[in-house]
This record gives structure tokens, C-alpha cells and sequence, in this order.
């Protein structure tokens, strides 16, 4: 029988099991050391987590297994994991809310080595406080071409006098980011749309909105229409299920311009340093509420 140890996180005792058991087989990393990686870096992805339903994706035998989907909060979770009932058209689904350290170093315990959430916050769960591009390398292309086309989003968004912000997926893609007053979710997919769109045109051999992968070819995919209610993507900081323990790492657009960036030179063991050098990049997002 595994008996758990337990974290004292102020008043409260979170229970933490297998820590030894390896999570990443290509670094050996434990789920202690996941553990720990996300008590370090909860001051950087907490603001963004927070009020922002969580979707599960537990790997219970690490990066290389097996894992599932989960939106339902587990029915033995603590009291104090915090918790929205969302309605659905068959169902009332409670999604956790991980609004604090002892609720992320929950997760984390499951196997939930990425941290994957909503685009809107309860209790404004119909409006997105973020335009985002979710940039997909498809065929043959790759990182990039993920970044030239994530530079042409940001020529489009400084012509509309936007400020916006880039991290890398922490596998193949980009992410864009604009902070914005929340809006509801049609609106603002309207504007991600005509801004792909007129990317497409401006470079059609470059990239595509084209859903159906057969036909894409060696474009990159322009996904706007990820952006919708109950869809999710990786938070800024969150670990990617990756051989190399890759994380969803902010950049300077002069950074990712460079030929030197590149996903897998942003990681697990790297990302804190990083950070003590340069700052949260994404930190500006938490204060900016810009009109579209």
C-alpha cells in the first residue's frame, strides 16, 4: 500500500504519493521533482490559472504513458480544491479551479504534468480576457515556420495598435496573446478569424486556416478556432508531456525572431533561471485590458 507524505502548505496538510515514481524516463525526473518545479514556479503560472476552469490530463505512469481527459472534479478531491459547476446540454460539470499552491500541488500529485485551462475566468465564463493564436506547424514545416508566422500575427495586431505577447507551446507551435476587456467569445473569435485570414492572403504558401490536416500540405495552421468556450490550452510555465521535460515558455518577439529559439532550450531545469534573468514576460498580460 502506498502510503502518502504530506506537504504543509500553511494550515493545510496535502497529501503527495509515489514520490519516486519517474515521470520523465529521458531525465529521470520523479514526481517529486515535478512537485517541486511547480511550487517554484507557482508564483508565475498562478495568476493565470486562477478562476480559470481546469481541465485534467493525469499521465499516472509519466510522459511517455498513457493519459486521459478529465473535466469533472474527482469526487475524493480535498474540501478545499475549489471548484464552478458549468452546465453543458447533457450535464452540470464541476471544474476545479486552481487558485492556489496547495490546489496546484494537488494536480501535480495526480500526474497532471500539464496545466491546461480556459480562456475565460468564472465567474465571466462567456467572455475571453484574451485574443489568442494558436500557430500549428503542419506536413513539413516546423518551429520555424511557426515563428515567421507568428511575426506576421504581430505586424497585423501593432497595424490595430495591439500589444501582444509570445511563448512557445513547448512542443512544435506558438502562441499569441492579447490581452483584452473581456468579451464574448464569438466577438473576439470573429477578430482572431479576420486577422488569420488576412495572413493567409498575404502569405498563402506560408499558412493556412485549413482544419482538414490531409489538406494543409506543408502550410502552417492559423487556429482560430480554438479559441472557444470550454477549449483550453497550456498555461504560460506548464510543463509539456515531452521526452526532454519542455515548458510553455513566454518570449520577446526579438528573442523569437532569432534563429537560436527553439522549443526544447526552454525546460524543467532551465525555465527558473531564465525568468531570474529576464522577468515573467507574461506578467503585463495581468493588467492590460485593451479594446479590440
Amino acid at each position: 500500500m502506498n502510503t502518502p507524505a504530506f506537504l504543509e502548505i500553511g494550515a493545510t496538510k496535502v497529501p503527495v504519493t509515489s514520490l519516486e515514481k519517474i515521470m520523465y524516463p529521458q531525465k529521470s525526473y520523479t514526481k517529486a521533482d515535478v512537485i517541486d518545479y511547480y511550487i517554484k514556479i507557482a508564483p508565475y503560472i498562478l495568476p493565470y490559472l486562477k478562476n480559470r476552469p481546469f481541465s485534467m490530463i493525469p499521465y499516472v505512469n509519466g510522459a511517455e504513458g498513457e493519459s486521459f481527459f478529465q473535466k469533472q472534479k474527482p469526487q475524493n478531491a480535498p474540501k478545499w480544491l475549489k471548484s464552478v459547476p458549468v452546465k453543458s446540454s447533457t450535464r452540470t460539470i464541476d471544474y476545479c479551479l486552481i487558485n492556489d499552491l496547495r490546489s496546484l500541488i494537488y494536480m501535480a500529485n495526480r500526474g497532471c504534468l500539464e496545466m491546461h485551462c480556459w480562456f475565460s475566468r468564472h465567474p465571466a465564463l462567456d467572455k475571453p480576457d484574451c485574443a489568442v493564436f494558436d500557430i500549428d506547424p503542419s506536413g513539413e514545416t516546423g518551429f520555424p515556420e511557426g515563428k515567421a508566422a507568428a511575426l506576421l500575427i504581430k505586424a497585423a495586431l501593432d497595424g490595430y495598435g495591439l500589444w501582444s505577447v509570445a511563448k512557445t507551446s513547448g512542443k512544435g507551435g506558438v502562441h499569441v496573446y492579447v490581452p483584452i476587456r473581456p468579451q464574448p467569445y464569438e466577438y473576439v473569435r470573429n477578430f482572431t478569424s479576420a486577422i488569420c485570414r488576412a495572413v493567409v492572403d498575404a502569405r498563402p504558401d506560408l499558412c493556412t486556416t485549413e482544419r482538414t490536416i490531409a489538406k494543409r500540405g506543408d502550410r502552417v495552421y492559423l487556429d482560430a478556432v480554438q479559441l472557444g468556450r470550454g477549449k483550453t490550452l497550456p498555461a504560460p510555465y506548464s510543463l509539456r508531456a515531452t521526452p526532454g521535460a519542455t515548458v510553455s515558455a513566454p518570449m520577446t518577439w526579438e528573442e523569437l525572431g532569432r534563429a537560436a529559439c527553439k522549443p526544447e532550450s526552454y525546460t524543467m531545469s532551465n525555465i527558473l533561471g531564465r525568468i531570474e534573468r529576464v522577468g515573467d514576460l507574461f506578467e503585463p498580460v495581468y493588467g492590460m485590458k485593451q479594446e479590440l
